[in-house]
């Protein structure tokens, strides 16, 4: 089953802190390391591996070829990502010593998309049955109106959050996946029900909420399903949602339950971790099987 992912491709330049930096704290790192990352790359990586077929869009710069070089030989279908003459994307990351993480992003070629690139990859790809975008790129909302326009299912991951995201017209999402934070922040709600269920109000389709070490929610309208997250060694957050993101669409496609896809998606996330880096620490299948055989599961 083909997944179109439109999204962001970031180099990702990663400094291990002592902590996270205060307001005006110089610090000096304890190591540094190159990676490849971007809410898209990460995605588009995490449902390939979880058995999709997946189709990369968007642009990088003439320096991106590291990142394309990268899905490429992750199995991911490169076709659809241009090359720009603007500078590929890229992140800074700094993270702790307990695996907690904050970034900076420099859009790049992630933000010159246009709408005609959006009718290209779509004129292209209109037999995906899903289209899987973040908030890390240019036209995203014609994006996910053209595709929705077209009969292609849509999923929004509905972060980086800013302030455009209180007011963007949710209906154009069948599914909406995000954290907790991005659901407080879009809704003003602080108990993940009511942050569901306000989603839900605005979308009328599927929202999943995850909630760090509490695990994830998944709610339609009808049933609301809650899974505790698996307690595991964090050494690195960075990618964790995206692989979550990736794992969990690709069990709903497959027809697992809604209860099977929380499941599978916090499997993936836990294994994700306990390793330092995003995109080159996200597991295959076959190992997400094997953490969910050593749970009794």
């Amino acid at each position: 089953m083909k997944v179109l992912v439109f999204g962001s491709f970031n180099i990702d330049h990663v400094y291990a802190m002592p902590h996270l930096p205060d307001r005006g704290e110089t610090l000096y790192c304890k190591g540094y390391e190159v990676h490849v990352g971007g809410k898209g790359l990460n995605q588009a990586l995490a449902l390939q591996k979880a058995g999709a077929t997946t189709v990369a869009a968007g642009k990088v710069g003439a320096d991106g070829a590291y990142l394309t070089d990268y899905l490429k030989a992750g199995g991911v279908d490169i076709s659809a990502v241009a090359v720009s003459d603007v500078p590929t994307g890229h992140t800074i990351i700094e993270c702790d010593p307990d695996g907690q993480n904050q970034m900076i992003l420099f859009g790049g070629a992630n933000r010159v998309i246009t709408e005609a690139d959006c009718d290209a990859v779509l004129t292209a790809h209109g037999d995906a049955a899903l289209l899987l975008t973040q908030y890390e790129t240019s036209c995203v909302e014609p994006m996910l109106r053209k595709a929705q326009g077209a009969g292609i299912r849509t999923a929004f991951n509905p972060s980086p959050f800013v302030e455009a995201l209180r007011d963007f017209p949710y209906e154009l999402a069948d599914c909406l996946v995000l954290n907790q934070s991005e659901g407080e922040s879009i809704t003003g709600e602080t108990d993940p029900a009511r942050i569901v269920r306000a989603l839900h109000a605005r979308n009328h389709g599927e929202i999943i909420l995850t909630l760090g070490a509490d695990g994830a929610i998944y709610y339609d309208g009808d049933a609301l399903v809650q899974m505790p997250a698996y307690r595991v060694n964090a050494v690195d957050t960075t990618g964790a949602g995206d692989t979550f993101t990736g794992y969990c669409l690709q069990a709903l496609l497959d027809g697992k339950s809604p209860q099977e896809a929380l499941r599978i998606g916090q499997a993936a996330a836990a294994i994700e971790v306990t390793r330092p880096g995003a995109a080159e620490t996200i597991p295959d299948r076959a190992q997400v099987e094997a953490f969910l055989q050593a749970q009794g599961e």
